[in-house]
């Protein structure tokens, strides 16, 4: 069994390793069939990850109940609706935190946290290393170069 502390050096290794936008483990895995409804939510979560989401307005986008919404969501994506947007804001972090350097605050901001110290909490809890921690981490490691 991989202990929590393992998990997150996994995924925090995953996270160096991946451009933004590739497909990371955990960003892919889908436990049923994607239901239209699961995938256009997670279109709109993905294309405006700094846009202040609530689950009542992504379930009237789609047509569905918050209640319905949750459990189409995570039946398909394995998460509810905002523990996914967390895991894209997180992953959008950890490459701008890799190739910018803007400070810490510019980038939360960025990805729709405008709460640095939140963004830092949920960054580590995510990760498990604060984000000015995982910039310099990820910049000692080479970023994956893949052949033509």
């Amino acid at each position: 069994m991989i202990s929590p502390v393992t998990g997150s050096i996994i995924s925090m290794v995953w996270l160096i390793a991946l451009p933004f936008g590739q497909a990371s483990p955990r960003s892919t895995v889908f436990l049923t069939v994607p239901r239209e409804e699961a995938r256009r939510v997670a279109e709109l979560l993905a294309g405006e990850l700094d846009r202040r989401w609530s689950v009542p307005e992504l379930a009237s986008d789609v047509h569905l109940s918050p209640s319905q919404l949750r459990r189409v969501f995570t039946e398909t994506f394995g998460k509810a609706p905002i523990a996914y947007l967390t895991m894209m804001r997180v992953e959008r972090m950890a490459h701008l935190l890799k190739v910018y350097d803007s400070p810490v605050s510019v980038i939360a901001a960025s990805v729709g946290w405008s709460d640095p110290d939140f963004a830092a909490r949920q960054f580590r809890r995510s990760v498990g290393v604060s984000p000015s921690e995982y910039r310099r981490i990820s910049r000692k490691t080479p970023l994956a170069t893949y052949p033509e």
